[in-house]
């Protein structure tokens, strides 16, 4: 994605002062690339895309023709993936809240729910009674010791209640309890290792008779980070090989007795992977202040339109100005539109900068506009730039879009 100041000025223009770039290209790239390693070491492996880090219809309809399956946590990403066009079967439902009604929507339209609670057993149960001719398949969310925090979802699967429990939803003749899943915060290799681990041995205490049919790790990656922004986290930032060979490796190990075509599937959940560097936000300076030798920024856009990452740290930044021969300035703090007083988008920033450059955002392609409230403004446009073409994938909200779901007397 080749940007100047004459290209984001044109598309300022077009389509207002502050928006994000979507570089699609650079998705399917990741996407092959994040899938390709693990397929060298354990071939029946597959994606299914966190929706919730990005929903972007034409980001989940890439996945989807790429044979990718959709992980949702909501009967509205649920909806979404349907009208995208993903079959049932491809669709894996996770949550900890999950409504009798759309459990059996999910179950009887032929998704895979993976269970996380004993309200959610009953439930099911009692969906399975009520549909003896239909197939219904689950999975088991799994919790497990990972360190002092202890996690709030899904089941101990240690614990002698789950185990009777699982006894009792193996007898039940419509229910198929397909594979296990996890799925917890921390993004570093022995992490990993320590879901694998543990995964290993809940299979061989649920599955100690037959072969589950997938095993779900889940997400939780890091994606493609340059130098400035992985000097910023506390543990050195993995590659996709380096997850591969600490997931794949160990799961080819242990089903290597079972013939190839009997292999569980390994399901990833990757969101921010695939799609955090995929991402720009673009805001123009409007204002530069000194307030009692404190130089400020404001910017068209806020902290709202960075994503979770860039509320705690300092995103990767590119300041596009018009002129050659700008001013340099000294630890300015970028600031937002909003009336916050701790909206500020860049911290200490030291570099040219006059009113009337642009600057791009980097790496806010994961949890950013799918958490912009319509807090003041609302959202900006999504523009899907690569090279000299470009196309719109999300339209500005207006006033209508806001609105239209109120009650005015």
């Amino acid at each position: 994605m080749e940007l100047n100041w004459n290209v984001l000025n044109k598309l300022n223009e077009d389509f207002g002062d502050s928006f994000y770039l979507l570089d699609s290209n650079k998705f399917v790239k990741n996407y092959d690339e994040f899938l390709g390693e693990f397929q060298k070491i354990y071939p029946n492996t597959v994606i299914a895309y966190s929706y919730k880090t990005n929903y972007l219809p034409h980001l989940c309809s890439i996945v989807n023709k790429k044979g990718g399956f959709a992980e949702v946590v909501s009967k509205m990403e649920y909806d979404l993936a349907i009208k995208i066009g993903v079959i049932p079967s491809n669709i894996i439902v996770n949550g900890p809240l999950k409504t009798k009604e759309h459990l059996e929507y999910f179950l009887l339209k032929g998704s895979i729910v993976n269970v996380d609670s004993y309200r959610e057993l009953d439930l099911i149960r009692e969906i399975a009674n009520s549909n003896p001719g239909k197939i219904l398949s689950v999975g088991i969310r799994c919790n497990f010791e990972m360190g002092s925090t202890v996690s709030r979802f899904g089941f101990d699967v240690r614990d002698a209640e789950f185990i009777e429990k699982f006894k009792e939803l193996k007898k039940i003749d419509n229910l198929y309890i397909k594979g296990i899943h996890c799925h917890f915060p921390d993004r570093n290799l022995d992490s990993y290792s320590k879901r694998v681990d543990n995964l290993i041995n809940i299979l061989d205490l649920l599955f100690k008779e037959n072969i589950p049919e997938f095993v779900d790790i889940g997400g939780g990656y890091f994606g493609k980070v340059n130098d400035f922004l992985a000097k910023q986290f506390n543990c050195n930032v993995p590659s996709y090989s380096d997850y591969a060979s600490i997931i794949a490796s160990r799961f080819k190990e242990y089903f290597k007795n079972i013939p190839e075509n009997r292999k569980p599937k390994l399901i990833l959940e990757p969101g921010t992977a695939l799609v955090a560097d995929t991402m720009k936000f673009i805001a123009k300076i409007v204002e530069i202040k000194n307030i009692r030798g404190k130089k400020i920024a404001m910017t068209t856009g806020s902290k709202f339109n960075m994503g979770l990452f860039g509320l705690s740290i300092n995103l990767p930044i590119n300041v596009y100005s018009e002129f050659k021969n700008g001013k340099f300035i000294n630890n300015v703090d970028i600031s937002g539109y909003t009336c916050i007083e701790a909206d500020y988008l860049f911290k200490n920033y030291c570099g040219i900068l006059n009113i009337g450059d642009y600057i791009a955002f980097d790496n806010v392609g994961s949890y950013s506009f799918v958490f912009k409230p319509p807090f003041i403004c609302p959202n900006v446009p999504i523009i899907d730039y690569n090279g000299d073409k470009f196309k719109i994938v999300k339209h500005k909200e207006t006033f209508e879009d806001i609105f239209k779901t109120y009650m005015f007397e």
